[in-house]
């Protein structure tokens, strides 16, 4: 049985049934486990479910607006609806191949609220990263600018998230007080030396600088919210993508800086060469729109480490610990201010390329 708050099985069999699906007919829940990240206001559970003469099979139920706002607050109107356009409008099969969603992806309309229903693609999506198919996953990435250019009025659906670089930026006066508070707190008052304090609140305060430049980098498909947990390698190789959320219109070389910002984070293993890393995506890029985009690509990842990386970590990444986020786990807390201060200066470390790029203007 899963939590009361969350679908009970007798209300996920009523779904189900309600429209045939590759589950099959007459179908039964055998078990329900609760997914959710507790990150977004949806509600993603693990089900087992059977039908006469077949085996059971395992599908992935997720109820967008479900649960309760956590401390990543959304001012996106959109975001309990736009995966579920995402799949209903037909894009996710405009996807070349290398890249993928879930199969059997199914949405369906209950009480007002929309049910995304598919393939359990755990297996995939529990590997190890490690550098080597992270240099495959930004190729994939790359294959993203496919489908506008295939569609030339796709990046026009309004529900489309644009401008995602900045879907965070209501937390940089957050991040500014977590900053300033940082002195004050004996388990964080040597999280980063004062020099590096400064140069992090002038990376918050270059948030609007930061929005123009992106505004002015060539756009592409982009899935968002592409980290290591969203992602996954299947037998083929195959770029196999969960969580379509924040899909929408973004820079070139957005989801690649997504990804490496969370790639420790995320269980990524191994140090990654990030110029490297970047260059595999910039050079399958440039040969996909036929003209040469490193530049850009290199400015829309840095854009991505210092906007949507540095918002997360230094607005509610901060606030959760100074409210006692895994206090009593001391490992998990370790690892979770490792993460805020490591990709916070590999954000800094980037700076420099926005610098290069406005200069030579």
């Amino acid at each position: 049985m899963t939590d009361q708050r969350l679908p009970d099985a007798e209300t996920i069999e009523t779904v189900l049934a309600s429209q045939g699906g590759a589950w099959g007919r007459g179908v039964r829940v055998l078990s329900v486990r609760d997914l959710s990240q507790g990150l977004s206001r949806a509600a993603v559970l693990r089900v087992c479910v059977a039908v006469p003469h077949t085996e059971p099979s395992v599908w992935i139920v997720k109820v967008p607006g479900w649960g309760q706002q956590s401390l990543l607050q959304s001012r996106d109107e959109q975001l309990d609806h736009r995966e579920a356009n995402f799949f209903r409008s037909g894009v996710a099969g405009l996807l070349p191949r290398g890249t993928t969603t879930p199969p059997h992806v199914t949405v369906v309309g209950h009480n007002g609220l929309d049910w995304i229903i598919m393939r359990d693609v755990d297996a995939v999506l529990q590997q190890s990263w490690t550098p080597a198919n992270a240099i495959t996953a930004a190729e994939r990435t790359a294959l993203l600018h496919l489908p506008a250019d295939g569609e030339p009025g796709l990046l026009d659906a309004p529900w489309l998230e644009r401008a995602g670089y900045a879907a965070y930026a209501h937390h940089v006066p957050e991040g500014h007080d977590n900053l300033e508070a940082l002195a004050a707190d004996p388990r964080l008052r040597t999280l980063f030396t004062p020099e590096q304090v400064d140069a992090l609140h002038a990376g918050l305060d270059a948030a609007p600088h930061l929005a123009a430049r992106a505004a002015e980098i060539p756009t592409t498909l982009v899935h968002g919210d592409l980290t290591p947990r969203n992602a996954g390698l299947d037998a083929d190789g195959a770029l196999v993508l969960i969580d379509w959320e924040h899909v929408g219109v973004g820079p070139v070389g957005y989801d690649l800086g997504t990804f490496v910002s969370m790639y420790r984070a995320f269980g990524g293993h191994g140090e990654l060469d990030e110029p490297a890393v970047l260059e595999a995506y910039a050079e399958t890029l440039s040969t996909l729109a036929g003209t040469n985009l490193r530049a850009h690509a290199a400015l829309g990842y840095a854009v991505a480490h210092l906007t949507w990386g540095l918002h997360l970590r230094l607005g509610s990444g901060l606030t959760a610990v100074r409210q006692g986020l895994n206090s009593d786990a001391p490992a998990r807390l370790a690892a979770h201010v490792d993460d805020i201060r490591s990709g916070c200066l590999r954000a800094l470390s980037w700076a420099p390329v926005t610098q290069a790029v406005t200069a030579g203007r």
